[in-house]
């Protein structure tokens, strides 16, 4: 190992690669098994309250999070 791997003792220390990506694989999951238990309990003849749409919303606010933190780290 040379001394010229190293960064300078200057410059900030890099974020670590691939940030919000476990906050958009969670979202996508929960977005995924929402439309899944919806369209599983409809074809069963079931019913749903509209508490089924938080797992929903709260996917998409992962997604969107999770893409945010991810396009700040490229400025």
């Amino acid at each position: 190992m040379s001394w010229t791997d190293r960064p300078p003792s200057w410059l900030p220390p890099l974020p670590p690669p691939k940030r919000g990506r476990a906050l958009i694989v969670l979202g996508w999951v929960l977005v995924g098994g929402t439309f899944v238990f919806i369209f599983v309990m409809s074809y069963l003849g079931g019913t749903h309250t509209l508490y089924t749409l938080l797992p929903l919303l709260l996917g998409l606010l992962c997604i969107i999070v999770g893409l945010l933190r991810r396009d700040s780290r490229q400025r």
